[in-house]
């Protein structure tokens, strides 16, 4: 149901944002061959020459629009890449005036490449710290630590190779008790930012989220990003698109997404580790909102709770409608954690549409809710459950837990207007409200202290 108490914490700990096996996202072209990124990056006009340039070469590793706006491009999908004879999961250009910007890689993140030991994180880096070194001819420089998720920190090193400045930045999870539990060590990410070096030519880069300005955090600012169209459309504009790839990262992509719509320079493997996303894909709901709090709290932002259903009370509506239609009820399980998921699975979508739009009262308030954040220029990150309601363009996932962000509404025929972290394609979509209601397991925002 659609109510703002919040349920227990018992069923929150079961309650997981992740992609099914079933719906992984599209794999990595098992080709055998491995695109070498050494050259395309060591040109000497990589941050002067215009994109059709440098866009020949990464064409043929691979690279493709992230979103509609063309303001970045992303590799690693389609072709294996490689850089200073080690792997790149993932590379991303930002762009800016028909230029290169800043080039980002992920040498090692969990959610691709899988949990590391101390060992071998340790060795990782030490090997990309010192094929860096050999690269650019320079030893690197130790950078000031910055505050990472967890209790950890982010570290840094930095190299100078004309027309570059490097960035090496890593973070690991220490072994801690958290709130009473035992947290085991996580190696978290390694990854390399690669910018124009201060006195090239080149533009200088657009850090975080490249499409668009920075958010802002008065009420002013926020409302330029409103859009609103003859159609009815109301919609927030200018939020970035990060692409989760292979993994079951909804969670920590679409954080990601509102932390840079905020001018944040924030990627989802941070998030992750704020939320404890495991390595396989899954982020847990009690978790993620802790992961959101912990994050928005040093950027002088809040976390809002606008809807958590309630699983006790959605089961019991449930199991009344489906007796009067003579169908099968589900259960609660007899467990002491509750498998929300399985819950959800077991359940068909026209008898949970007529639960979840009986109330009338509780449907006008979601929408209350969504358009009251949207016209203020605020995001709605949506919990939901896939495969209840028929869907258009509903891949790579087809079912389950599932995290997406709400961008807009249409007042005149009450489409909620949404987005996915599947990259281009999936930037807005359409859905009825009775539909949005019917699949929705929460509804959060992030949104500015003042507000």
């Amino acid at each position: 149901m659609y109510t703002r108490r919040m349920g227990r914490v018992l069923i929150l700990a079961a309650a997981v944002w992740a992609a099914t096996e079933a719906g992984a996202s599209q794999k990595r072209v098992a080709t055998g061959e491995v695109f070498q990124l050494d050259t395309v990056l060591a040109r000497a006009d990589l941050w002067a020459a215009p994109l059709e340039v440098i866009g020949r070469d990464l064409n043929e590793g691979g690279f493709y629009w992230l979103d509609a706006q063309k303001n970045a491009l992303r590799g690693g999908e389609r072709v294996k890449l490689s850089f200073l004879k080690q792997e790149v999961w993932e590379a991303q250009l930002q762009l800016a005036s028909n230029r290169a910007a800043r080039m980002d890689l992920s040498l090692y993140n969990r959610g691709d490449a899988g949990d590391l030991t101390p060992a071998a994180f340790n060795s990782l880096l030490g090997r990309t710290q010192a094929a860096l070194s050999n690269w650019t001819g320079v030893a690197g420089a130790m950078l000031p630590d910055q505050p990472g998720a967890m209790r950890s920190k982010v570290q840094r090193m930095a190299w100078q190779k004309p027309p570059s400045r490097l960035e090496l930045e890593w973070s690991f999870t220490k072994q801690q008790i958290v709130k009473g539990k035992q947290v085991d060590y996580r190696a978290e990410f390694i990854r390399l930012k690669l910018l124009p070096a201060a006195g090239s030519n080149a533009a200088p880069p657009r850090v975080g989220a490249p499409a668009a300005a920075k958010a802002g955090r008065t009420a002013a600012e926020l409302k330029t990003h409103v859009r609103t169209e003859e159609g009815g459309d109301v919609f927030v504009a200018n939020v970035p698109m990060v692409d989760q790839g292979d993994k079951g990262y909804c969670a920590a992509a679409v954080t990601a997404r509102v932390m840079r719509y905020y001018g944040l320079d924030f990627d989802e493997h941070q998030a992750a580790q704020a939320a404890g996303t495991k390595s396989k894909g899954g982020t847990n709901s009690g978790s993620l909102i802790d992961g959101l709090k912990q994050i928005a709290i040093k950027n002088s932002l809040r976390v809002v709770v606008l809807d958590q259903v309630e699983i006790p009370r959605l089961v019991t509506d449930y199991n009344r409608v489906a007796a009067t239609a003579k169908k099968g009820k589900v259960s609660m399980g007899t467990g002491h954690v509750i498998d929300v998921d399985k819950i959800y699975g077991d359940m068909e979508g026209e008898l949970l549409r007529t639960v979840r739009t009986k109330r009338k009262d509780e449907v006008n308030r979601f929408r209350t809710d969504i358009l009251k954040n949207i016209e203020t220029g605020i995001p709605v990150i949506w919990g939901v459950y896939l495969g209840l309601v028929p869907e258009k363009f509903l891949t790579p996932q087809t079912k389950g837990g599932h995290m997406r962000m709400i961008i807009g509404l249409n007042k005149k025929t009450d489409e909620v207007l949404f987005s996915d972290t599947w990259g281009a394609g999936h930037e807005l979509k359409r859905m009825s409200l009775s539909d949005a209601v019917t699949i929705t397991r929460g509804l959060y925002v992030v949104k500015p202290n003042s507000l």
